[in-house]
């Protein structure tokens, strides 16, 4: 996905609002979910795309699954 600089500064500014307001409720975000973002103001996935993903590490966080391998043996896929 190729973005102008127009639309970067705009994703840089939303994403920096969105750190700021984590930040007065006293939140902090781990270095792969600000990895993450930087991805989007980047241009490198969309908003949907970053949706998903966001989404998807909520899902296995409250799963209380850690990485790939205990994520397999969780849906019964031990390949």
């Amino acid at each position: 996905m190729e973005i102008d600089g127009v639309e970067r500064e705009r994703r840089r500014k939303a994403v920096e609002a969105e750190i700021a307001c984590l930040a007065l409720d006293g939140g902090r975000l781990a270095a792969d979910c600000l990895a993450q973002l930087q991805r989007y103001v980047d241009g490198q996935v969309s908003l949907e795309e970053l949706r998903a993903e966001l989404i998807e590490r909520l899902r296995l966080e409250v799963e209380g699954i850690a990485d790939e391998d205990e994520m397999r043996r969780a849906w019964g896929d031990l390949e």
